[in-house]
């Protein structure tokens, strides 16, 4: 992360790079001040938020804030600013099936031989969530009998997928859209609970308030809105 005071020091999440990386140059464009982005993980940016000083704002996922998190943040900021639903994508060749029942998505995932997920080692409980609420719906086993962890965030799982191996991917659909070689299939069904909330707001010591608070302001306008859903998220 940069340590110019001249440059706006952004915290983001994984899961919001897709669409941070186009709003960030586009907020320098129309109001000239730079912005240093800084991604990571739900535990990477958890460990940074939590230290504190270092940045100025920061958009990442509402389960990644503790209280202690949460105590350096503006809480007169803090908005939830997009949430990023979860579906599947799978490798070039395998036809697309409709997945929104949880009949439709166990089907689909008995006929896969191999699924991928994120490893909880990657610092994203996601993958855990999945298989938690697979078993929860009855098909937990049929599930984890196909689950290859994938040291990484969604968007490296996805590139796996792309390049073959595993068949499929299930992870936020911000970090399938984007990625290219990958069929998205559509979202997972409902019952299974899942889908992750991006807080953005400003750090309590940000050394640049005037700016951090211009940058929220932006987050919220229609080009920025604009990219968030062309990247898979639901803006607002």
């Amino acid at each position: 992360m940069s340590s110019d005071q001249t440059t706006l020091r952004v915290i983001c999440a994984g899961g919001f790079r897709a669409a941070m990386e186009q709003i960030a140059p586009m907020f320098t464009q129309t109001t000239g001040v730079a912005v240093a982005l800084t991604f990571g993980a739900p535990a990477k940016t958890r460990e940074l938020v939590s230290a504190g000083a270092g940045f100025d704002a920061a958009v990442v996922t509402l389960g990644s804030l503790n209280e202690e998190a949460s105590a350096q943040l503006d809480g007169a900021t803090r908005f939830i600013v997009a949430k990023s639903p979860v579906g599947m994508g799978l490798r070039a060749g395998l036809a697309p099936r409709a997945i929104d029942t949880v009949e439709g998505f166990s089907a689909l995932i008995r006929d896969l031989p191999s699924v991928g997920l994120s490893d909880p080692k990657a610092g994203t409980n996601l993958g855990d969530d999945i298989i938690n609420a697979a078993t929860r719906l009855g098909f937990g086993e049929d599930l984890k009998s196909r689950v290859h962890f994938v040291d990484g965030p969604g968007s490296v799982v996805s590139a796996a997928v792309a390049k073959g191996h595993p068949d499929a991917v299930i992870t936020l659909v911000s970090e399938i859209i984007t990625v290219d070689g990958v069929t998205f299939t559509g979202l997972i069904p409902d019952a299974m609970g899942l889908g992750t909330p991006f807080v953005a707001a400003a750090g309590k010591q940000a050394e640049r308030p005037a700016e951090a608070q211009r940058f929220l302001a932006f987050l919220r306008e229609a080009p920025a809105l604009s990219i968030m859903r062309e990247t898979g998220l639901v803006a607002g």
